[in-house]
């Protein structure tokens, strides 16, 4: 919904994503229990003293965005899961990399929001009981992507000029009946179908995905490439 000219924009029109799923299928979780909401912009810059002049000139290369989030440890919140595993497993090289994706809910472009989406270094700085936080530092890591994301129930869908994610529903049946219960895996992500049969996954158009299913008892599976035009797929398990 947009926002009327004139509107302060408060701390909860900038929503914070961290992907808690993998690069290829991400799964964006919103940091919720956090009591804080700045993003640093980090310059980078150089000092050039030129001949010519009699001061040195000071010149911008680059940003480096970071944000510091305090989480408030609620047992279950999914938010906290993420960061304590973290902590609790001291991931670090690849491990502690993942992807973040920042909505700014006060700038509404065509339905949808401007955003920023970046892959990021998770470090932790500490764990404080006494204070109920786990606080991390979330590091931005390469090339800053912007675009737009749309925000259906909480869970965005960003498309950007170089790749496009989108939802797909994945329905499992057994014979004519669908399967609730089902376990479906993509690219290492695993779900669970509802009472219809259904999960939906967020993927990357173009990209190529292996997809399985089963009940316990029977199974399928298959491989496919990532279409934002087909946004539904039926799984019969043998």
């Amino acid at each position: 919904m947009a926002l009327a000219t004139g509107t302060l924009i408060k701390k909860y029109h900038v929503a914070l994503f961290i992907n808690t799923g993998t690069s290829l299928v991400p799964v964006w979780t919103r940091i919720q229990k956090s009591t804080d909401n700045t993003i640093t912009a980090n310059a980078v810059t150089n000092e050039f003293d030129f001949i010519v002049d009699e001061s040195p000139t000071t010149v911008l290369d680059q940003y480096k965005p970071s944000l510091s989030q305090p989480i408030t440890m609620y047992k279950g919140n999914s938010d906290y899961n993420f960061f304590f595993d973290r902590f609790f497993n001291l991931k670090t090289g690849d491990d502690a990399v993942t992807d973040v994706l920042i909505v700014y809910l006060a700038e509404d472009v065509g339905g949808a929001y401007k955003a920023q989406k970046s892959s990021c270094v998770v470090v932790i700085d500490n764990m404080n009981p006494v204070e109920s936080t786990i606080t991390a530092n979330i590091n931005f890591n390469g090339t800053v992507d912007t675009g737009t994301a749309v925000v259906t129930d909480g869970v965005p869908v960003y498309t950007s000029d170089v790749e496009t994610e989108y939802n797909l529903t994945v329905n499992v049946k057994l014979s004519s009946v669908d399967v609730e219960g089902a376990t479906v895996m993509i690219n290492g992500v695993s779900k669970t179908t509802d009472a219809s049969g259904n999960v939906v996954f967020t993927l990357i158009d173009g990209t190529l995905y292996t997809i399985g299913a089963t009940n316990g008892t029977n199974e399928i599976a298959d491989v496919f490439t990532g279409a934002s035009a087909t946004t539904t797929m039926d799984l019969v398990l043998i």
